[in-house]
């Protein structure tokens, strides 16, 4: 899908960035304005967040609907809260692995050293590598996560980095 997206806004460069950001909050576009979920939001401040002119947001909305194929991939986003920043806060523990994102198994590998922890997981996020700058996958845990399972992750194929908090 990005590669469509990069070649069809691949002359407009400011445009890219609110896709890219449309994708990475998801922001869905319906009826030539941008939602989140079902909170219309508003074109200048989109812009003003990104570091564009509403004229940029505008139209990047515009090219989405005038493609049918992206409409319905934009129509049909959904925000996800993310709540990695207050799991400190609610006694959560936070694992962040940075990982080659072309490898198959690191979320099972990660997920399966946790589980012979006896750690559950209560939320995973991992971006996707074409929208962030780095193939990070965020893990939210019941209770604080243990060195030695770091460890463990640190061998499965692929992890370049653990960072616990």
């Amino acid at each position: 899908m990005w590669r469509k997206i990069a070649e069809k806004f691949e002359k407009y460069p400011s445009q890219i960035a609110v896709v890219r950001e449309f994708l990475r909050l998801g922001i869905s576009v319906r009826n030539g304005k941008a939602f989140c979920d079902k909170i219309e939001l508003i074109p200048a401040k989109i812009g003003e967040a990104i570091g564009v002119d509403r004229k940029v947001v505008v139209s990047a909305i515009q090219n989405i609907e005038r493609d049918p194929e992206l409409r319905e991939v934009f129509a049909n986003l959904k925000p996800v809260a993310n709540i990695t920043e207050i799991a400190r806060y609610l006694g959560f523990g936070v694992l962040e692995v940075y990982a080659e994102s072309s490898k198959v198994g690191i979320v099972a590998g990660v997920a399966g050293a946790l589980a012979r922890e006896g750690i559950s997981i209560r939320y995973i996020l991992a971006e996707d590598p074409e929208i962030s700058v780095e193939s990070k996958m965020t893990v939210v845990t019941n209770t604080k996560i243990p060195g030695k399972v770091v460890e463990e992750i640190l061998k499965v194929d692929g992890v370049k980095k653990v960072i616990i908090s």
